[in-house]
């Protein structure tokens, strides 16, 4: 079989790689500048326009001279004998590339080359073939360096990059050889040995990653897909055995188990995406799904690669490189927390992003995507990769402040903090209290809860209704860390966030931390424990302070029933009044914090009951009668340790009969809940003597919030 000299182009960065998949195809080549050179016969080349996934163009090469002028140049092209290479009847086009010191106009490098050809057909047939650019038989490139004029005849008339199945395509399109490349470089064909091979691309944009990864694990020839590929129509072509290639081509394909994944914020692009997956038949390995990168979880059995191409910095987002920095820190927190053991590779040219994942890379190789030089970094997630030099808070205060330059929004929330504290100042100073709410969702843009501990600050994020964008909700919450800092003088690491929303069974039990710090705050006579960090709440409802005062006073030196006592905060104030108190809840850790709450009060104890159970269970077997019980259930509780679930508007009603089978006839139930559209039964306000205590129970602080709870009063009549 005749052996011909074949060039095969490539994108800078990717020569090796395109040499190893020769290898994987049985040809031995050598690495050149953007691309290959091997020695083969007609069938080689055919099997890597087939076969390749990261070649752009299979060249024969004619011939090679040292060309200094333009006489030059016409009889080292006439020099070769055309005719041995294609028909008189078959169209040409010439295109050039490259550069060379004595032509400056590659226009009148391809006029010249034609005229050489078109003149060598005429003086022997008479006859002349036609130029055509759009549609050509053959295709004649020559490339030109310093002084040196290269000559190939095209084996693909069309780049091979092109698949055809990228019919829709996002703003920033990444070339299918590039994307095959970043995915044999990071590792897919390893991956694609594994019992069950995974692969995420968590900013798939329009999906080609996860395309050129599912031709991969199908075995699908590229070749295949590029419904106006065409072969080249010389002298040297071989039909049928180009035919009976395809047919091999076709019947390799296989099915595969591989699961390929991908996620983008954008419905839109996800659109284009799912489109393109269709029009390439991969539908049945691929699935993509709306989702931002910074919730991305891991929900696979085993561990996989991350393959992705984020927007470039500057040539997507603009004014909002900031938004992309904090998507790729975000992106660095899942990777870190929940992709352990997995391989991550990321191409991009802008190396700002790169630094915000906090991850150590392991390698880094240069690609281009057209003219746009990227880098390809890769990653392993395990125990080396996170950096260590940014803690928590440190990233805290960047995002903080960072946040602070996007807007100007949180001034008014700044004036406000200031107006809220002016007005509140008289009434701090008479009562002397040290912990208060300041400010309360007061402009709806800054839904958070800001209530001072003293030096401390517990702030609270009302979640974000699903109309509102996350990203602008999470820019306001930072930028409201950043004035509380700034205008209550406030250390960053004495503010502590929590997000409030409706807790779950175990979680409303269950520790947020673990740094275990207490603080100690005082009430009234009294001091508590409060903790800031490990919980969903603090250990103290600051709105119930005047019912916890109610609750003390009528209990003083009498018995004291305490359900859902929390961490007794009430039962303190009534021992410190001489009560017996009994203090009735599900969580031994809250219950273990009570007692700790009375022994800070010289209280013993041991004199007083603290009972672990589910209120409503104990009630039924309750035979003690008490003083004065208080009665302070959550909204809603599905609890594992509650027989039932608790909803406190459907079941207010059993839960103060049996309170009341607890009380003594001369008694007082307190009764308080959070539900804001609560409604007293009508049965209950009929069978006991009821009265509603709301304002009575409002501290000043609370002013703002009239509905934060429902307090009533509960007598036998």
């Amino acid at each position: 079989m005749q052996k011909f000299t074949f060039f095969v182009s490539c994108a800078k960065g990717i020569e090796l790689l395109l040499k190893d998949e020769l290898e994987r195809l049985g040809i031995s080549s050598q690495e050149k500048l953007a691309g290959v050179e091997f020695e083969g016969s007609i069938k080689d080349a055919y099997k890597v326009c087939i076969y390749s996934y990261l070649a752009s163009q299979v060249m024969l090469k004619v011939a090679t001279d040292k060309v200094i002028n333009q006489q030059d140049l016409y009889e080292f092209i006439s020099s070769i004998n055309w005719m041995d290479y294609f028909a008189v009847d078959k169209t040409f086009k010439i295109i050039i590339s490259g550069k060379h010191y004595d032509f400056n106009n590659t226009m009148f490098v391809s006029q010249k080359t034609k005229d050489a050809i078109v003149d060598q057909f005429r003086n022997v047939t008479n006859q002349r073939p036609n130029i055509d650019t759009e549609n050509p038989d053959n295709v004649i490139k020559l490339h030109l360096h310093k002084q040196f004029v290269n000559v190939f005849l095209c084996l693909n008339i069309d780049s091979l990059h092109k698949r055809s199945y990228r019919q829709f395509q996002g703003q920033a399109p990444l070339k299918e050889s590039l994307a095959a490349a970043i995915l044999i470089k990071a590792g897919w064909l390893e991956e694609l040995k594994k019992h069950q091979p995974i692969l995420i691309d968590p900013m798939c944009g329009s999906g080609t990653i996860l395309i050129e990864a599912a031709l991969m694990a199908k075995n699908i020839a590229p070749v295949l897909l590029n419904k106006e590929f065409k072969i080249f129509n010389s002298k040297f072509h071989n039909q049928e055995l180009w035919d009976n290639l395809l047919e091999i081509a076709k019947n390799s394909q296989k099915v595969t188990n591989a699961i390929i994944c991908g996620f983008d914020i954008d419905n839109n692009v996800l659109d284009k995406a799912q489109r393109n997956i269709y029009q390439a038949g991969v539908e049945d390995v691929v699935t993509v799904k709306c989702q931002d990168i910074r919730d991305l979880e891991n929900e696979f059995e085993s561990e996989g690669l991350i393959v992705t191409n984020p927007p470039y910095g500057e040539r997507l987002y603009g004014d909002q490189l900031d938004e992309l920095l904090d998507i790729f820190n975000g992106f660095g927190d899942r990777l870190s927390q929940d992709f352990y053991g997995w391989k991550v590779a990321v191409l991009t040219s802008f190396a700002d992003s790169i630094k915000e994942l906090q991850l150590r890379t392991t390698e880094r190789n240069k690609f281009y995507n057209g003219a746009i030089e990227t880098i390809l970094y890769q990653f392993e997630i395990n125990e080396h990769a996170q950096f260590k030099h940014e803690t928590q808070l440190e990233k805290n205060i960047r995002i903080a402040e960072a946040s602070a330059q996007k807007s100007d929004e949180h001034i008014d929330f700044a004036n406000k903090l200031k107006k809220n504290l002016k007005s509140l100042k008289p009434w701090l100073k008479q009562t002397g209290f040290e912990c208060y709410r300041l400010y309360d969702a007061d402009i709806p843009t800054f839904a958070v809860a800001v209530d001072v501990y003293s030096e401390h600050i517990f702030l609270q994020e009302y979640r974000a209704d699903a109309t509102i964008d996350q990203n602008i909700a999470k820019q306001r919450f930072y930028q409201a860390i950043y004035q509380i800092h700034k205008t209550l003088d406030i250390k960053y690491e004495n503010i502590h966030t929590r997000v409030r929303q409706r807790q779950k069974g175990k979680e409303q039990y269950q520790k947020e931390n673990d740094k275990n710090k207490f603080h100690i705050i005082n009430e009234f006579d009294a001091k508590f424990y409060v903790n800031f960090d490990d919980y969903l709440d603090t250990g103290i409802f600051l709105d119930h302070r005047k019912i916890r005062q109610l609750v003390a006073k009528a209990a003083k030196n009498k018995t004291l029933l305490n359900l859902f006592s929390y961490t007794c905060t009430a039962s303190v104030h009534a021992a410190l009044k001489g009560a017996k108190t009994t203090s009735v809840d599900m969580s031994n850790t809250y219950l273990e914090w009570g007692k700790n709450n009375f022994t800070l009060n010289n209280i013993n104890a041991k004199k007083h009951s603290f009972i672990q159970a589910d209120c409503i269970s104990w009630l039924k077997t309750n035979k003690d009668k008490f003083d004065v019980i208080f009665l302070d259930p959550p909204t809603f509780s599905n609890s594992k340790r509650m027989d039932d679930i608790l909803d406190i508007q459907r079941d207010h009603e059993l839960l103060i009969n049996l309170a009341m089978d607890s009380l003594k006839k001369d008694g007082i139930l307190y009764f308080s809940n959070n539900y804001r559209r609560f409604k007293m039964s009508p049965q209950i306000l009929e069978k006991f003597n009821c009265e509603n205590i709301d304002k009575i129970c409002l501290s000043r602080d609370f002013l703002s919030n009239k509905n934060i709870h429902n307090c009533w009063e509960i007598k036998y009549k």
